[in-house]
C-alpha cells in the first residue's frame, strides 16, 4: 500500500477577523514557512459554506502565489452599507491553497489535495458599550421547564468552547463549540432535573478576540 501526506502550510496571523465600523479595509497578514510555492484563493462565503458573490466584503488580491518561506498582506475592503449599528454581524472568509507544481510535476500521475480554511470576521459597530471579553457577565440564566435559558443582551457574539453547571456537589455539561448571537435567547438542554439555580456557578471557556481560550467562572 501507498500512503500520502498532505500539508495545509499557508497561515493567516490569527484565527478571526476583527472589523471595526470606522475603517473600509483591514489588512490580514498571511505566511508561507514551507519550502514549496503556493497558489493562494480568498473568497467570502456563506454560512454553508457557499461562495457569498453578494457580499459585503471584497478580499484584494482574490488569487496570488505564494513563493516559499514569504508572506503575503492581503486587504478586506468593505464594500457595503446598512449593517446594524447596536450589534456584531457575522461574514466568512476562506482561503484554499494548491501547490504549485513545476513542469516536471504537472505530466506526472499525482494526487493534489486542495486545503481549504475559513475564518469568521466579525463586523463590530465601534458604538457598542462594553468590550467582547467582558460579555460573559452581562448574560442572564433561567430555568424554563428542563432546559436552562440563556439570554445574551450584549451587541457581541461569544464563541464558547465549553459550558458546565456546578451545582450540590455535580457538574452538569450545557454545551460545547457553540457560539451565542448578539441580543438573543437560546435554549440549553440540561440532563438532570433542577428546580432552583440560585447558589449554583457556571463555569464558561469562551474564545476572545484573538483565538484565546479563556476560562471564567460566575454564580448564579
Amino acid at each position: 500500500m501507498l500512503t500520502g501526506m498532505a500539508n495545509a502550510s499557508v497561515v493567516m496571523t490569527g484565527t478571526r477577523v476583527i472589523f471595526p465600523s470606522s475603517v473600509m479595509e483591514k489588512t490580514i497578514q498571511l505566511k508561507n514557512p514551507d519550502a514549496q510555492p503556493y497558489v493562494v484563493q480568498l473568497q467570502m462565503t456563506d454560512e454553508s459554506g457557499k461562495a457569498d458573490k453578494n457580499s459585503l466584503f471584497s478580499p484584494v488580491p482574490p488569487v496570488f502565489r505564494m513563493e516559499p518561506n514569504t508572506g503575503q498582506s492581503v486587504r478586506l475592503i468593505f464594500t457595503g452599507k446598512g449593517l446594524p449599528e447596536d450589534k456584531e454581524s457575522v461574514f466568512y472568509l476562506d482561503f484554499t491553497q494548491l501547490p504549485s507544481l513545476k513542469k516536471s510535476q504537472q505530466e506526472q500521475n499525482q494526487l493534489i489535495i486542495a486545503i481549504r480554511n475559513r475564518v469568521k470576521v466579525f463586523y463590530r459597530p465601534v458604538s457598542l458599550e462594553g468590550t467582547q471579553s467582558d460579555a460573559y457577565r452581562a448574560l442572564n440564566f433561567s430555568i424554563v421547564n428542563e432546559n436552562l435559558s440563556v439570554e445574551n443582551p450584549t451587541g457581541f457574539y461569544l464563541p464558547i468552547r465549553e459550558a458546565k453547571l456546578l451545582i450540590n456537589g455535580q457538574s452538569i455539561k450545557l454545551a460545547d463549540n457553540i457560539m451565542l448571537s448578539p441580543k438573543s435567547k437560546t435554549l440549553w438542554h440540561l440532563s438532570k432535573k433542577i428546580t432552583a439555580l440560585s447558589g449554583s456557578r457556571l463555569q464558561l471557556i469562551f474564545v476572545n478576540d484573538y483565538g484565546v481560550d479563556i476560562k471564567r467562572e460566575r454564580v448564579l
